[in-house]
């Protein structure tokens, strides 16, 4: 019984010993996958920019904007229909409602909206509170 007292607390020892350093390893952040990829920043490209009109302020409430839509890739653009600027519409139930009668009424492609402005890394994007089936433009 003497050699399994002598015994026993070496055998918890090791074990907190292991179990000890099992829990320190696991607390070691992984190193990263490719260890010579270069990191890029996250920035918005300044020749886009530059090539966008002039920003407008966030908060910028619009009323009676005649536009028309188009789908480009999962988003909606819109255009407007005089100077044709084109600004992304974030997605809200005005915008489906929108999509949905164009989707079921072709026909119907221009639209009079209000809603707000924002602006996210140097663009503008739309908030439709409102919008109104428009006539089509008249040719001048």
């Amino acid at each position: 019984m003497s050699r399994f007292a002598l015994v026993l607390p070496i055998i918890i020892f090791a074990f907190i010993a292991l179990f000890s350093s099992f829990v320190v390893q696991g607390q070691r952040p992984e190193p990263p996958i490719q260890p010579n990829r270069e990191l890029k920043r996250i920035v918005a490209p300044q020749a886009n920019q530059a090539l966008r009109g002039q920003r407008l302020r966030e908060g910028t409430v619009f009323k009676d904007m005649h536009v028309f839509f188009r789908q480009t890739g999962d988003r909606t653009v819109l255009y407007t229909v005089g100077d044709n600027q084109r600004f992304t519409c974030l997605e809200n139930l005005a915008l489906e409602r929108i999509l949905t009668t164009i989707q079921e009424k072709p026909e119907r492609q221009f639209w009079k909206i209000g809603g707000e402005f924002t602006e996210f890394r140097g663009e503008n994007f739309v908030f439709i509170r409102r919008a109104v089936i428009a006539q089509p433009p008249a040719a001048n």
